[in-house]
């Protein structure tokens, strides 16, 4: 049996920026090569051998394909159609698969999609295609029978103590490194799954029905011992949904580098209340050098409607004893919420500003079907989930606004975003480690954009270019916008 795991392209969002090997493809093959499936890994971001020719060459029987931006929806359709043409059956993944399932197995685009953990699931399909095919009994599968779209209840029933360390050999891991703040040879990896909150407009609820589950970390440190020591890694962003390491596993962490005499430095997404000074202090001497904080709004309306409760003064707090701990900052921060005012924009504004970030990470609110906010959308007739695909092409942007749900205009809304990101492009805080850390990440993307051939070369360095200069004129051609929302530099307080 031959089963190909396929990571599509995204343009310059995938390849130009802080480029994510897919957890969830490199864990699912890893996993059936040691119940002895041949197993190959064709991910398309790094490698850019010409698609029908690679699922030709190989001739899988399965052919796995991981949507993990929307951006990928349109190269994700061609591998689909390449992979039928060999007679392999199709499956999709990861989470913009899951929230439009019906409509891809509907327009035959997939076979199945798997929503959730894929290892388990993958592997009971596998078996129930060769032999009675009673796929109902598989949690979190949809497919089609009888012309009728069936989907079955998801449950995440991958034991994570059972599954087999990552393989790396799988791909090329020289070609996966990106720089980041603190290190040049960095790679994702996770230390759990899901998380155990219920923000309104995130997946978790119901890709990982809200449960936060843990991998042992000794998994974990063996495979960064190999890394390390294989290939030179000294970065690792654990791509948890929520970093939630107890006290003991932070010693773990210290005493396996000390013990090895390993290099790596690593941080995470996390919350601002879960940890205090003197665990961000141990958290720093065990290689911890940056931490990613999903904050998202700065009006307790907003926050109330997404869900997300959280102190505002504990969250000030939380920065403040980071800074004092030496770990880099990143505020995540979503405008264009549904329904959202100036006020609200304002205020969101004013209170990132008021931190003591490192660096400021806007995004837009994006509408995901089958979330609590998603949902409304679609029940108020403003949202379909075939808009998912259309805007495929579109979302590859860094600086596209797709849909705007909020009461603020799209410029509006666009030069505040380009305002944030042209601060964190210049930051210079001064008790930060890490001065202009972006103005050395933008070298990284530019030498990144440049991989896979002149044609593409030219193609990601154009769309760089343009996402630069749109950045830089839309935070500065506007004085009465920013005015009206109270921006100022901080990098000149």
């Amino acid at each position: 049996m031959k089963i190909l795991f396929i990571q599509p392209p995204a343009g310059f969002l995938m390849r130009g920026t802080t480029y994510p090997v897919c957890r969830s493809m490199m864990v699912t093959a890893s996993y059936l090569k040691s119940l002895g499936y041949e197993v190959q890994v064709f991910d398309r971001c790094v490698d850019f051998r010409k698609a029908d020719k690679v699922i030709e060459g190989f001739r899988p029987d399965f052919v796995m394909i991981y949507i993990t931006p929307t951006a990928s929806l349109k190269d994700a359709i061609e591998d689909s159609k390449s992979s039928k043409k060999c007679g392999a059956y199709v499956v999709w993944s990861e989470v913009v698969a899951s929230a439009i399932a019906e409509d891809v197995v509907r327009n035959g685009f997939s076979d199945f999609v798997i929503t959730g953990e894929t290892e388990s699931k993958f592997f009971s399909l596998i078996e129930e295609t060769n032999g009675s095919k009673n796929f109902v009994s598989i949690p979190g599968l949809t497919y089609c029978k009888d012309g009728k779209v069936v989907t079955t209840k998801n449950e995440n029933n991958s034991n994570l103590i059972d599954l087999p360390p990552i393989d790396w050999d799988l791909i090329d891991v020289k070609k996966c490194f990106r720089s980041f703040p603190h290190c040049n040879r960095m790679l994702y990896m996770y230390t759990s799954r899901g998380c155990p909150f219920k923000c309104a407009y995130c997946y978790n609820t119901m890709f990982y029905n809200s449960q936060h589950r843990k991998r042992p970390i000794g998994y974990v440190l063996d495979e960064i011992l190999y890394l390390e020591k294989t290939y030179n890694l000294d970065g690792v962003n654990f791509s948890d949904e929520l970093l939630l390491l107890s006290d003991e596993e932070i010693n773990q962490i210290s005493e396996f580098r000390k013990k090895n005499n390993l290099k790596f430095f690593w941080g995470g997404e996390t919350r601002t209340d879960i940890y205090d000074l003197s665990q961000l202090k141990k958290m720093y001497e065990a290689g911890c050098r940056w931490l990613m904080l999903g904050i998202e709004t700065g009006s307790e309306t907003t926050r109330k409607q997404i869900n997300k409760i959280m102190d505002q003064e504990q969250i000030k707090s939380f920065i403040d004893m980071c800074t004092q701990a030496g770990i880099t900052t990143f505020g995540s921060f979503i405008i264009g919420f549904p329904d959202e005012t100036p006020e609200q924009l304002k205020e969101t504004a004013q209170f990132a500003l008021s931190l003591g970030l490192d660096a400021f990470l806007f995004n837009y609110y994006v509408a995901i079907p089958k979330t609590p906010l998603g949902d409304k959308l679609i029940a108020a007739g403003k949202f379909t989930t075939e808009e998912v695909i259309n805007q495929a092409a579109a979302s590859s942007k860094l600086q596209c606004l797709t849909d705007n749900y909020s009461a603020i205009s799209d410029k509006e809304l666009l030069v505040v975003k380009s305002y944030f990101d042209w601060l964190t492009f210049t930051r210079k805080k001064k008790e930060s480690a890490q001065k202009r850390m972006f103005i050395k990440k933008a070298f990284d993307v530019l030498k990144h954009s440049a991989d896979g051939g002149f044609s593409r070369a030219f193609y990601n360095l154009f769309d760089a270019g343009k996402t630069f200069i749109t950045v830089l004129y839309y935070s500065h051609a506007y004085p009465h916008i920013i005015r009206k929302y109270g921006l100022y530099n901080v990098n000149k307080k």
